[in-house]
């Protein structure tokens, strides 16, 4: 009787320790928060490359983006896609990175638009 009593308790511990180790090291973000994170993400991102890359050439073809709401879509399912995995930090962080992108590409906003070299390696 007594080796089970312990069998008992050292499964009940064991589970405990199983559960605090889940909770601990699983991301518990609000639902809202992360398609927050990711919509802001997206918009930020479609702003970089139509910044960066709208009306320049790459050979004969000159890059023109489709409408805001079709690529906001797009990259958005995308955000949450690549952001399930990370923590509120990590995604924090890179939000402060396109941020600090975002600033830069304004640069070329009004420029004169350049050909583009595009090579595979």
């Amino acid at each position: 009787m007594k080796t089970y009593c312990k069998a008992a308790i050292l499964g009940c511990l064991a589970t405990g320790a199983g559960i605090a180790a889940y909770r601990r090291w699983t991301i518990r973000m609000p639902f809202k928060e992360f398609t927050r994170y990711a919509l802001y993400m997206a918009v930020m991102d479609d702003e970089i490359c139509r910044n960066e890359l709208e009306g320049n050439r790459i050979g004969e073809e000159i890059i023109k983006f489709p409408p805001k709401p079709e690529t906001l879509q797009e990259r958005y399912h995308f955000y949450l896609q690549v952001n399930r995995k990370r923590s509120r930090r990590q995604i924090q962080g890179e939000i402060s990175a396109m941020e600090q992108r975002l600033q830069e590409s304004r640069q070329y906003i009004g420029q004169p638009r350049q050909q583009l070299d595009v090579r595979f390696t």
